[in-house]
């Protein structure tokens, strides 16, 4: 696992781009006022990390020159949430936050026959994903998917490892799961129903329990995000 320490950590998606602008401008020039001159660190959430130097601020944007790669990682552990998301947005926003702060590589939205949320604001939940990596010093940023119907998921994405999170099961252990892509499958607050349930169990995937306790889905989605992230065998 890496371990570095960065105080002021920003995001540039394109590293081959010499400026920061829009929300990143901000963060760098108005709320932590860096000056021309100022070393910044740099990731392109990819698992890299540069250090550049401020060459100018100007017209809304952070020039920077003397980029260089000083960090570079791969992704620890290639672990998915595919969740059914709640109606209340503040909701959503925390849990993409959460799975970020804990090293989920990608979130899938699905839509359940139960679902309420029918859309997904991802322009809105990218900047909460970069918020949260950069808080939490991380150099990879989450991945957000979606939105498919239950259908499109399965066609789509393959897993080798794949659990549906079950109030019903009896099963509380994961046990020791092998090193490749895994996911988990988090319903909406009505649950799943009981074709989809079959739907998912046709296709391999194995219930799981998440405790005695009936969780709200964005509290599953973190449960289970964690638990099986730490359950994976290097």
């Amino acid at each position: 696992m890496y371990k570095y320490k960065i105080l002021q950590l920003f995001y540039l998606k394109n590293i081959n781009s010499d400026f920061l602008e829009g929300s990143e401008y901000n963060h760098c020039a108005n709320a932590l006022r860096n000056k021309r001159g100022d070393i910044i660190y740099v990731t392109d959430g990819e698992g890299n990390l540069y250090k550049a130097k401020i060459f100018d601020i100007s017209d809304q944007k952070v020039y920077l020159k003397q980029m260089k790669r000083i960090k570079s990682y791969k992704y620890p552990k290639s672990t998915s949430v595919a969740v059914a998301p709640p109606k209340n947005i503040n909701r959503v926003e925390w849990m993409v936050e959460k799975l970020t702060e804990i090293g989920i590589e990608k979130i899938y939205f699905i839509k359940s026959s139960n679902s309420v949320r029918k859309k997904i604001n991802f322009e809105r939940l990218e900047k909460k994903v970069v918020s949260a990596m950069k808080q939490c010093n991380s150099l990879f940023k989450t991945k957000l998917k979606g939105f498919y119907s239950i259908n499109e998921f399965l066609k789509k994405y393959h897993f080798e490892n794949k659990f549906l999170a079950d109030i019903n099961s009896k099963n509380l252990k994961f046990g020791k799961i092998r090193e490749g892509n895994s996911v988990i499958l988090i319903g909406p607050e009505g649950d799943f129903s009981k074709n989809e349930v079959m739907n998912f169990l046709d296709n391999q995937y194995k219930r799981i329990s998440l405790g005695n306790m009936i969780l709200r889905s964005e509290t599953a989605a973190v449960v289970g995000g964690f638990l099986i992230n730490n359950s994976i065998q290097k």
